[in-house]
């Protein structure tokens, strides 16, 4: 399929904006662009947001709850974009917003810690210690602990990913279901998507290599399963997941990858792939009727899920 015509108009007008590339900037310079070059969103209404936290390796992590009206007891934990770097709960806020009420369910979305200053394995920490805090604290969220899904895209979606391996690998109780959009599953510059997409579509090789070397401590760390978890050796047992990649993003192929392997290991799982979209489609939900639809269509399921009705 052809590019999204919305799609194509987006990346045109980024080209236009001759934004330099992610390592030839300072971080806090590449923040502030990164942070303020969203496309506008416009933001639903949700019936109820609190902001709350919690601790996760003696830091304090902001979450933001939101609540649409006659919400279930499910609820959605999301892990937002930015290549571990940028982005935050402010930048999330209109598709959490969106998600709460496409789902009709709770979303928390999770502040977790940034790279550079907060190395590998900080961030899946920081996802990990907020499924537990939500489950041991579901009489306060108003949850059923047992319907809790562990969302998110891109780099978020590698620390949902990864927070369920960890508490797999430790024994703890698990998230009913992951949603992981194009998320980042492990190193990758053979595949087929990643030769044919990493010039021209937001991400290029050369920025996945700077975005490995400030979030990992070491480039051996590529091969730890918790960053990389289409390496972990035994996938068997992990929740149901649902995996959607963007037909024109360099990271479709271990996305898709990822999904194979879990396959293969028993797990449950629904795979999409995006006809059109590119890599951080899910931001563009209010100026693309496709993606809209795409995401309303994911959480609608993920709600239902939640419901107990399929």
């Amino acid at each position: 399929m052809t590019l999204d015509p919305t799609m194509k108009n987006i990346l045109e007008m980024y080209r236009t904006l001759n934004f330099p590339k992610l390592y030839d900037t300072t971080i806090d310079d590449l923040r502030n662009t990164m942070n303020s070059s969203h496309v506008s969103q416009e933001s639903d209404t949700v019936h109820h947001v609190e902001d709350l936290s919690f601790e996760s390796d003696k830091s304090i992590i902001p979450c933001r709850l939101y609540a649409p009206a006659n919400a279930g007891k499910g609820l959605i934990i999301y892990f937002h974009g930015g290549a571990f770097i940028w982005g935050g709960i402010e930048t999330s806020d209109p598709l959490c917003r969106r998600i709460a009420n496409v789902s009709g369910s709770k979303v928390l979305s999770v502040g977790y810690r940034l790279a550079p200053e907060n190395k590998f394995p900080a961030a899946v920490n920081d996802g990990f210690n907020s499924f537990l805090w939500a489950y041991h604290n579901a009489d306060r969220l108003g949850i059923d602990r047992e319907k809790i899904i562990l969302a998110g895209d891109s780099s978020g979606g590698n620390i949902a990913a990864s927070a369920c391996l960890k508490l797999k690998d430790n024994g703890y109780p698990l998230p009913l279901m992951q949603v992981l959009f194009y998320p980042l599953t492990g190193p990758d510059f053979f595949s087929e998507s990643m030769r044919e997409f990493s010039e021209g579509y937001f991400l290029t090789q050369d920025e996945l290599k700077w975005i490995g070397d400030s979030y990992l401590n070491s480039r051996n760390e590529a091969l730890d399963p918790y960053f990389a978890p289409v390496l972990h050796e035994r996938l068997e047992g992990l929740p149901e997941a649902l995996v959607v990649t963007a037909e024109y993003d360099p990271l479709r192929d271990q996305g898709e990858t990822y999904v194979s392997r879990l396959y293969s290991a028993g797990v449950p799982v629904t795979s999409i792939r995006a006809k059109g979209m590119i890599h951080g489609f899910m931001g563009l939900f209010s100026v693309s009727h496709a993606a809209d639809s795409i995401i309303t269509m994911t959480f609608s399921l993920a709600g239902s899920r939640l419901r107990g009705s399929y």
